[in-house]
């Protein structure tokens, strides 16, 4: 019994992975690491997106979490983008429209990413009525304007593929709007989001990004989480908000250690079971 425990374990820590090229794009080799459930699967899919400040990042070291939700049954895929202000500053500094040419950059990798899982579905063994979305800090905005686009008019041979719901909900790790006005009673899908009130970058509500002063030359107005939770609330659409009080940006690795929370959420959102616009306050021990 002690080495079959043995082996199990050797088993999920060092399951099989598998490196796809989704795209080439200039100097980009864009890749997905597919990982596969390690217990019975359940159907569902995630896609997720790494954070880095668009200027760094690595789907390798989104290992944990992947590995996490293979031992619940996902299939699971880690998508690199281009990094367009990699090994710079996504700061105070750097213009807004350089800032935004940068999210607009990861948008669209995510968007062809996305497609080809969608396309090549059986073949990768997901269930596109059960395919979520998920990402960390910018990953989590670059996934909140890939569903609330506002670059959909002005890139449509891209985007009128997502004009139809393409994901089941979205798993979403401190992240922000750049545009309110892009979220609408009816392109609305099912969210998780994390966030701590006093996250240094990306704001738990309306503020810049950065907290930069209105003067600066990358300023630029965020909505987050607890904006588009009360957003929910008043169009009684289905959003969980875990708000993590006095916690910074830290939050947006929770991904690495709430898996119960995810599961859960996934579980019930493919179930049907009514979800309603909420905020659980997680008050966490401090040693």
């Amino acid at each position: 019994m002690r080495w079959i425990f043995i082996l199990m374990l050797f088993s999920c820590s060092t399951q099989a992975q598998k490196r796809i090229t989704y795209a080439v794009k200039g100097n980009d080799t864009l890749y997905i690491d597919h990982y596969e459930p390690t217990t019975t699967p359940n159907g569902m899919s995630i896609m997720f997106v790494h954070g880095g400040g668009f200027t760094a990042g690595d789907p390798k070291n989104q290992r944990p979490f992947a590995e996490g939700m293979c031992k619940k049954g996902y299939n699971v895929f880690v998508i690199s983008y281009r990094l367009y202000l990699k090994g710079g500053s996504f700061g105070c500094n750097t213009a807004t429209p350089v800032k935004l040419k940068a999210i607009s950059t990861a948008v669209e990798d995510a968007a062809d990413a996305a497609k080809y899982i969608i396309t090549n579905a059986a073949t990768l063994k997901v269930d596109t009525s059960k395919f979520f979305i998920s990402g960390s800090s910018a990953g989590a905005e670059t996934i909140l304007q890939l569903l609330y686009n506002p670059w959909a008019t002005t890139d449509k041979a891209r985007y009128d593929y997502f004009a139809t719901p393409r994901f089941k909900g979205a798993l979403v790790f401190a992240g922000a709007l750049i545009d309110i006005n892009t979220l609408k009673q009816d392109n609305w899908v099912p969210m998780l989001l994390m966030h701590g009130t006093k996250d240094q970058l990306v704001p738990y509500g309306t503020a810049s990004h950065h907290y930069c002063s209105a003067n600066s030359e990358g300023w630029l107005m965020l909505f987050g989480a607890k904006t588009i939770l009360e957003q929910a609330k008043t169009w009684n659409k289905p959003a969980v908000l875990y708000t993590y009080p006095g916690k910074g940006h830290e939050v947006a690795n929770y991904m690495f250690r709430e898996f119960d929370k995810m599961d859960a959420f996934m579980q019930d959102v493919v179930k049907g079971k009514q979800i309603k616009a909420e905020d659980v306050i997680v008050e966490e021990k401090t040693k």
